[in-house]
């Protein structure tokens, strides 16, 4: 899975080994590695207002990510089952 933050020039991927990588979409190098999920990263979604980015995992849980730093700022708990889609919305 990917998302994409144009307003910042980075590109995130999930992967099964439960990390999400960050890349620059200038360089097409890796930048970052975001570590904390227990199974598959298995979607992405990228609030670019708010500056987080949101994991949906195999594990059961949703990271939440501050794509500045990226530091993991909360992890959203209680799915009884795997997390295959995410969506956000702008509005407020």
């Amino acid at each position: 899975c990917l998302a994409i933050s144009e307003q910042r020039g980075l590109l995130f991927s999930g992967s099964r080994d439960g990390t999400v990588g960050q890349w620059d979409v200038h360089t097409g190098r890796r930048t970052a590695t975001l570590t904390g999920h227990a199974g598959d990263v298995a979607c992405l979604a990228i609030s670019e207002q708010r500056g987080l980015l949101f994991s949906g995992s195999s594990d059961g849980t949703v990271g939440q990510w501050d794509v500045r730093t990226g530091q993991r700022t909360a992890t959203l708990k209680g799915h009884e089952g795997e997390i295959y889609s995410l969506a956000i919305s702008e509005q407020r």
